[in-house]
C-alpha cells in the first residue's frame, strides 16, 4: 500500500476553513477546500493525528481508488482493481453508493450491489462510499466510524444539544485566549466549557475512543501508542477560569457529570444562576454561549430574556468579548451591543452565525 493516502476530511458547513488550518498546523499538507470538507494528502501517521487531535473535522474518508465507468462492466472491472483485502478486516461492509445524474450509472442500489458483490461479504460496519460522478467513480472507506464529535464523554444532554465539534469552532470564531476566563451563562450540557477545558489543557479530543482504522489491516498498533504518549505528554494542568451557568438544575448536572467523565471536572466550576444574575471574575475574558434561539425556530418567545440579558451585559461585562451562537431569527439587536458575524454554519439543522463584539468600557 501507498505510503501515502488521498482523503476527504469531511466539515460541517461553513467550517472547511478552519478544518484546513487545523490541519495545516498538524503538519498536513496544504489542500483545496471544498464545499464539505478538505482534499488532502496524509501519511499514515497524520491519518492517526487528525483522529486523535482535530477538534473540528467531522470524519475521514480514504480515497482507495478513482477510475472511469459508464457501465457495469467497466465499474466491475474497476472494483476488480482494488485489493480490497488490504484495506478491510475480516467482516461485513455497508456500502453506500451515489451519483450525479449526468452519468450513465445513475441506480445506486445496482452499483452498491457490483461493490458488495465484488467485496464478497455481507452486511458490517465498515463503510464503503461510491461516488460517481460524470462517468468518474470515486471509491472511499470511512476511516472514522461514528462521527469525531463524539468525544466519548457526553451522556446527559440538554435540551438543545450542540455537537462538541462545533462548540470548539465557537471557541475558535471567538479569537479567545486560552490564558483568559470563559463564562457560558446557558451551559446546558456543558459542551462548551468542557470543550475549552480540553484545549486549555491540550487535552487530544479523540484520547479516549476508538476508530474504524484500528480495525484495518495496515494498523500499527505500537505507532498509535507512541501517538497517544506523545499527546498525554503535552497535557498540562494550567487552566482560566471557566465558569458554566444555567437556570436549570438539570443542566448544571449534566455539565458536572459531562466535565468529570471528560477528566477536567477539577477546572470547570457550574453552578444553577440565571442569565440576570451573571458573575463575573475580575479579570476581564471572554462570555462564549449557545442560548436560546427563539420561538420561530421551536422555542419561547426571548425577546425579554435578550433585553435583560444586554442590560446585565452592558452594567457588568464592560470590556469583556462576547460571542453567541444565533440563528437568524435570534434578537440579538435587542442586547445593544456591537456585534457582527464571524462564521456561518448550522446548529441540528438550524441556519446560526457567531455574533462577535466586545461589551463598551
Amino acid at each position: 500500500m501507498s505510503t501515502r493516502l488521498e482523503a476527504f476530511v469531511v466539515a460541517a458547513p461553513g467550517l472547511e476553513p478552519m478544518v484546513q488550518a487545523e490541519l495545516v498546523k498538524l503538519g498536513v499538507r496544504p489542500a483545496n477546500v471544498t464545499h464539505g470538507g478538505v482534499n488532502c494528502s496524509l501519511t499514515w501517521p497524520q491519518l492517526w493525528a487528525v483522529h486523535l487531535k482535530s477538534r473540528m473535522a467531522t470524519r475521514v474518508l480514504v480515497r482507495v481508488a478513482r477510475f472511469k465507468a459508464d457501465g457495469f462492466d467497466t465499474l466491475t472491472a474497476g472494483l476488480a482493481r482494488i485489493d480490497w483485502s488490504a484495506w478491510l478486516p475480516a467482516g461485513g461492509v455497508d456500502v453506500a453508493a451515489s451519483t450525479d445524474g449526468k452519468s450513465k450509472l445513475f441506480h445506486t442500489g445496482a452499483i452498491a450491489e457490483r461493490v458488495v458483490a465484488q467485496i464478497g461479504r455481507g452486511e458490517g460496519t465498515q463503510q464503503v462510499l461510491v461516488r460517481v460522478q460524470r462517468d468518474v467513480v470515486t471509491v472511499s472507506i470511512d476511516a472514522t466510524g461514528p462521527a469525531l464529535h463524539k468525544r466519548g464523554y457526553r451522556g446527559p444532554a440538554g435540551k438543545a444539544p450542540m455537537r462538541e465539534t462545533l462548540a470548539a469552532a465557537l471557541l475558535v470564531a471567538s479569537e479567545w485566549d486560552v490564558k483568559k476566563p470563559l463564562v457560558d451563562p446557558f451551559c446546558g450540557s456543558g459542551t462548551i466549557v468542557i470543550e475549552a477545558a480540553m484545549r486549555a489543557r491540550r487535552i487530544a479530543p479523540g484520547r479516549h475512543r476508538t476508530f474504524q482504522f484500528m480495525q484495518w489491516p495496515s494498523f500499527d498498533a505500537v505507532a498509535w501508542e507512541r501517538l497517544v504518549k506523545g499527546a498525554d505528554s503535552d497535557v498540562i494542568e494550567r487552566c482560566p477560569p471557566l465558569l458554566a451557568f444555567d437556570r436549570d438544575d438539570g443542566a448544571v448536572a449534566a455539565t458536572l457529570a459531562n466535565a468529570t467523565t471528560a477528566g477536567v471536572a477539577g477546572q470547570i466550576n457550574a453552578e444553577r444562576r440565571a442569565a440576570s444574575d451573571l458573575v463575573l471574575p475580575s479579570t476581564a475574558g471572554w462570555i462564549v454561549s449557545n442560548p436560546p434561539y427563539g420561538a420561530r425556530v421551536g422555542g419561547p418567545d426571548v425577546r425579554d430574556l435578550y433585553d435583560r440579558f444586554g442590560d446585565v451585559l452592558r452594567e457588568r461585562a464592560r470590556g469583556w468579548h462576547v460571542a453567541l451562537l444565533a440563528s437568524r431569527d435570534t434578537p440579538v439587536t435587542r442586547l445593544k451591543l456591537p456585534l457582527v458575524p464571524m462564521l456561518e454554519t448550522t446548529n441540528g439543522g438550524i441556519p446560526v452565525a457567531v455574533q462577535s463584539g466586545t461589551v463598551p468600557s
